[in-house]
C-alpha cells in the first residue's frame, strides 16, 4: 500500500499546490502545424534554391525559427507529462518524478518564448513596427516574458530572500496553468502564443513567402 502523506508537507517541501493539481487543458498543436519540426531544415533548403535574408535580417529569421522549434518540441513534450501528471497525481500521494519532469519542460518552453520575443522584437523595431507587447500591459505575452524572467532571476531572488518559504520554485503548476509569485498564465493563453510562434515560424521558413523580408 502507498504511502499517504500529509498534503500541507506535500505543498510546503516540493511545489506550491501540488496536492491539488488534479486538471490540465492544452491543446495539440502539431495538426495545424504539420512543419513545426522541419522549420529549420526547410529554411535551409529554401534559401539554398531561392532568395535569402540579408545580412542581420537572416540572422533574425534563423534563430526565430530555432527558437520557434524548440518552443514549440517543449510545449508538447510538457503537455504529454502534465497529461501523464493528472492520471498519476494525488492529493496525498504526489507524483513528484513526473511533476518536476514537467515544469523543466514548461519552463524551457517559456525561455525560448521569451528568446523569440526577444528577437522579434529587435526585427520589428528595425521595421518600424510596434513590438509584441508594451511593459505591464497585462497581455499574455507579457505575462508569459514575466515568468520567464522569474525562472532565469530565481538564483538571485532566492539569495536575497525575495521569495517566501513555500515558493520553492520559480514557476507551479495550477489547474489553471503556470504560477510565480506575481504571475499566472493559464495554459490556454500559452498554447495560443506559442500558436501564433508558430504560425510566424510557417511564414519564416521561406524568405519568398514572408511578407517582411529583407
Amino acid at each position: 500500500m502507498a504511502t499517504t502523506f500529509n498534503t500541507d508537507l506535500v505543498d510546503l517541501l516540493l511545489a506550491p499546490g501540488l496536492s491539488g493539481f488534479s486538471a490540465f487543458n492544452a491543446p495539440d498543436l502539431c495538426a495545424v502545424h504539420p512543419e513545426a519540426t522541419h522549420w529549420l531544415a526547410n529554411h535551409f533548403l529554401n534559401t539554398i534554391l531561392g532568395p535569402r535574408y540579408k545580412d542581420k535580417y537572416r540572422q533574425w529569421a534563423l534563430n526565430q525559427l530555432f527558437r520557434a522549434e524548440v518552443a514549440f518540441r517543449d510545449y508538447h513534450e510538457a503537455r504529454l507529462l502534465t497529461i501523464d501528471l493528472v492520471s498519476k497525481n494525488r492529493p496525498g500521494q504526489p507524483a513528484v518524478r513526473t511533476y518536476f519532469k514537467a515544469v523543466a519542460r514548461w519552463e524551457s518552453c517559456l525561455l525560448n518564448v521569451q528568446i523569440f520575443i526577444d528577437l522579434a522584437n529587435r526585427m520589428k523595431k528595425e521595421l518600424g513596427d510596434k513590438p509584441v507587447f508594451f511593459e505591464g500591459d497585462g497581455s499574455p505575452d507579457q505575462r508569459a516574458y514575466a515568468i520567464a524572467n522569474t525562472i532565469k532571476h530565481w538564483g538571485a531572488d532566492v539569495a536575497a530572500e525575495r521569495h517566501e518559504e513555500h515558493q520553492t520554485i520559480p514557476v507551479w503548476l495550477v489547474n489553471e496553468g503556470l504560477a510565480t509569485k506575481s504571475h499566472q498564465l493559464s495554459f490556454v493563453e500559452l498554447a495560443k502564443i506559442v500558436a501564433e510562434i508558430s504560425t510566424i515560424a510557417d511564414d519564416l521558413q521561406n524568405p519568398m513567402s514572408f511578407a517582411g523580408q529583407r
